[in-house]
């Protein structure tokens, strides 16, 4: 669920494990965890339905989710069935997302402004 970052050039075998920028599960369990020896600090959003719909999730799959990342966002819509359909079940997702893209620090990276000459 990480990615590892090419080798410091002091030393060729330490490598340090940094965390994507978000996960988000729409109607779905993530397969797979990380197995690290402290919880992954990628931010994840798991968006589902209530039950009786088949695509609500057991309990069991957020709570493992909550063992693995150290910040996750639980997001249960009605019982429809499905991907969210939506302005109001979009908007959590989309909340989500303007929430981790204004805390990324990337290099390269820049805000443009409407109307404004630097």
């Amino acid at each position: 669920m990480e990615k590892q970052a090419q080798p410091n050039a002091t030393n060729d075998t330490a490598q340090f494990i940094r965390p994507l920028g978000s996960i988000v599960s729409v109607s779905g369990p993530l397969l797979s965890y990380p197995t690290l020896s402290k919880n992954c600090e990628t931010p994840v959003l798991v968006f589902h339905r209530s039950p009786p719909s088949e695509s609500a999730l057991p309990s069991s799959a957020i709570t493992a989710c909550k063992k693995a990342f150290e910040s996750v966002v639980e997001v249960k819509m009605g019982s429809a069935e499905g991907m969210p359909r939506s302005k109001d079940e979009w908007e959590p997702i989309m909340r989500f997302w303007s929430e981790q893209l204004g805390r990324r620090q990337a290099d390269g990276l820049y805000e443009v402004f409407s109307g404004t000459v630097v």
